[in-house]
């Protein structure tokens, strides 16, 4: 018996000392290094980093730099990110045998705090340093948004509306100013558009994109022409160096129109190169009001969108090809039943180029951008009579949009920055052609006509410019510059050579003052022009509305602006509050003459003035409200009556809350009633809106997002337009995103 005990006490000895022996050979725990930065690059202090499954944690020093020990054998893991101004985000990490140190960028509560905008100034810049009124909107917004089209996305940011009959085809507004006088961007190119109210980019996809930049302040001395509304960029998404491969996938539904989207993208990047493609595809047909359904309210919607991108420490270069096809898209109006409009095809080919030259030091930077867009426009129109089609009226409107711009950066001492630059931006090869078939009693063909209303047909604006951002003095910043422009528009129209020849020049003076740590004040004067478009100038047939009578007398519209406003920021709220003037002359307007008979003229001189408040706070980490209002007084300084496009007071307000997975959000808009509408306008009552919006996250690849708009079915006009038909009633919207 005792040689057993001792036996089975030496085998347990033994047994102890290999399991001891062990864990002195076992592995050390993995050190994982990283840095945690703000959006704009800027470290976070004392911001928690904890590993999800493990009581372990650690906290990041004054240059964002943390360290935390994982369990060796490890190879995935989930770090969770907090900081008090932040919010908090899950990151997931593969564990290599490489040591680095890994970057972590979270997003603040305020989004202004630190949000850069590139399309104020031409160089990147906070949100409220610019000395304008601006908005940005971000990719995760507009995906929860479920939205059809670009212009969805914007309608309700502070100042912005929208015009037109409704439906798929409504362009943006900016202050009462639209048709032709907002800029529309795409990656800083320029868009044009056959259509009488401008263009709207409806051939965007809104997946491609990774952030709106909304400028709410005229800018012709960047820009050139049509910028005396402001600007709005769309900026597709840019893969940054070393970005893993990432594949996502959007489908929608819409309960209102029965629309049926698809999406797909994938992107990437090494250390010296990143790539971006997707294709999009999006149905619907009419769509349901609370009193019936709306005629002409259908769409057909394709894209694809490629981009390739170049790094390297000298240099950025960049290439791009969107594709965009209309097909089908129905334009509602009252008439549609006697006379429905749509437009069969409308299709875009913009291909850009982008060199970013870095080689000259850290004081200069040289930017090359050109781009080309052949696009061309088909509409259609029948005249139905007694349930027997009359007439089948057809146009087709083609180009090709250019614009090419060299542009200089240079840091001049370490407040003062010079920007210079020449641009050359148009329209060649434009022509249109129309064909109006007859049809007699009986529905036989009796006569067919053919027209050109015009061919040949070019513009052209070539402009030198030069801008001095001088910050040298403790908490005040200055920006001024000039520019001066060359203008030429030219076409063939019954077979004559019809051309014009003019010049604009163009300033601004701003200043931004920092009153306390988190109060900066704004002012701004400036000049804008906007020149007449083609179309204007030189197209007489059908459109959307009726028949149409070119001008190609048309005079420059010109302004004079002025801008001021306040802006308070911090850690869990943002205030913005703004007013501003414009004087604009020899204002171009599309006016009657006729039945359903339109020209064109320069017939006012108009003031519109008005204030903007926009607002945002989180009282808790897990709970936000938000809003924005705006009230405008546009009257023509030749009659003293109230001027066109000028919308009616709106307010809108909303709550959202993250709850774990789950993020809820209720929103209300109102809309004052319209009583005194302008000379080509009728009044309209007000309305209000609900919407609710939601979204899951299953896990980490998928995500569901609903949305449901005009929650209690209200029958309501949008816009004073005397064609606009009322809105879609109840819409519940369903979208599953997947991505991994």
């Amino acid at each position: 018996m005792k040689i057993r005990t001792v036996v089975i006490i030496l085998v347990i000895v033994v047994m102890v000392s290999l399991i001891d022996l062990q864990a002195d050979v076992r592995q050390p725990d993995t050190r994982l290094q990283g840095r945690v930065l703000s959006s704009t690059g800027q470290p976070v202090v004392q911001a928690e980093v904890r590993l999800d499954n493990f009581e372990r944690s650690s906290y990041t020093n004054e240059e964002g730099i943390f360290v935390i020990d994982v369990p060796a054998g490890s190879n995935r893991i989930k770090l969770i990110i907090s900081h008090p101004d932040y919010f908090e985000q899950d990151f997931l990490v593969n564990l290599t045998a490489e040591a680095k140190i890994l970057k972590f960028v979270v997003n603040p509560y305020i989004s202004q705090k630190e949000e850069v905008v590139v399309t104020a100034t031409r160089f990147p810049e906070p949100v409220t340093s610019v000395p304008a009124a601006s908005s940005v909107l971000t990719a995760a917004t507009i995906e929860e948004q479920l939205p059809a089209q670009v212009t969805e996305v914007i309608q309700n940011t502070a100042g912005v509306s929208t015009l037109g009959t409704g439906g798929f085809s409504v362009v943006p507004s900016i202050r009462g100013l639209a048709r032709r006088r907002v800029l529309l961007l795409i990656d800083n190119a320029r868009l044009s558009s056959d259509r009488r109210t401008g263009p709207n980019a409806s051939f965007l996809n809104p997946e491609d994109i990774q952030k709106v930049e909304i400028l709410r302040s005229p800018s012709s001395v960047y820009y050139g022409s049509d910028a005396i509304g402001g600007v709005i960029n769309y900026l597709t998404h840019m893969p940054q160096p070393e970005e893993p491969l990432r594949v996502r996938g959007y489908l929608k539904y819409g309960t209102v129109n029965n629309e049926r989207e698809v999406n797909l993208s994938f992107s990437g990047a090494g250390q010296s190169y990143g790539y971006y493609f997707s294709v999009r595809d999006d149905q619907a047909d009419n769509y349901q009001s609370p009193s019936s359904e709306i005629p002409c309210s259908y769409f057909g919607q394709s894209s694809f969108l490629g981009k390739i991108i170049k790094y390297s420490d000298k240099r950025e270069i960049s290439a791009s090809f969107l594709l965009g096809r209309g097909q089908n898209i129905g334009k509602p109006a009252i008439n549609s039943d006697s006379k429905p409009t749509w437009y069969p095809a409308e299709n875009q080919n913009l291909f850009q180029f982008n060199w970013k030259e870095k080689s000259f030091g850290p004081k200069a930077l040289l930017n090359f951008h050109l781009y080309i867009n052949p696009n061309y426009m088909e509409t259609r129109t029948d005249k139905i009579d007694n349930s027997v089609k009359t007439q089948e009226s057809y146009a087709r409107t083609e180009s090709t949009d250019f614009g090419l711009q060299l542009s200089c950066e240079f840091r001049l001492l370490s407040g003062l920055r010079l920007t210079t630059g020449a641009d050359l931006i148009g329209r060649a090869d434009s022509q249109a052609y129309n064909q109006y078939i007859n049809f007699d009693d009986y529905g036989q063909i009796n006569e067919i006509i053919d027209e050109y209303p015009y061919t040949r047909g070019r513009r052209l604006d070539s402009g030198l410019f030069l801008t001095l951002d001088f910050s040298m003095i403790k908490k005040l910043d200055i920006t001024g510059g000039w520019r001066y422009d060359w203008l030429y528009s030219r076409a063939e129209t019954g077979g004559e050579d019809l051309s014009t020849r003019d010049h604009s020049l163009t300033g601004f003076l701003a200043a931004s003052y920092q009153l306390f740590q988190n109060v900066s004040l704004f002012a701004n004067y400036s000049r804008a022009y906007r020149t007449p478009d083609i179309n204007e100038k030189f197209y007489t047939g059908i459109t959307g509305r009726g028949f149409i009578i070119a001008n190609p007398q048309l005079k420059n519209e010109s302004s004079q602006n002025f801008d001021a406003g306040v802006k308070i920021s911090g850690s869990r709220m943002f205030l913005g509050i703004y007013g501003f003037v414009y004087n604009i002359d020899n204002l171009i307007e599309r006016y009657l003459i006729g039945s359903q008979l339109y020209t064109y003229g320069n017939v006012e001189q108009g003031k519109i003035k008005g204030v903007e408040l926009e607002a945002e706070y989180f009282p808790w980490s897990r709970l936000s409200f938000f809003g924005n209002y705006f009230f405008y007084d546009g009257q023509s300084k030749v009659t003293g009556g109230p001027l066109n496009d000028i919308p009616s007071p709106r307010l809108f307000i909303g709550g959202r809350a993250w709850l774990s997975r789950l993020t809820l959000e209720i929103s209300l808009l109102y809309q004052a009633k319209k009583d005194e509408p302008g000379p080509a306008e009728i009044a309209i009552p007000d309305y209000s809106l609900v919407n609710l919006r939601a979204s899951y996250r299953l896990n980490r690849a998928l995500k569901v997002n609903l949305r449901v708009n005009n929650l209690f079915n209200k029958w309501y006009l949008a816009r004073p337009d005397p064609d606009s038909r009322e809105e879609p009633g109840r819409n519940f919207l369903l979208g599953l995103s997947f991505s991994y």
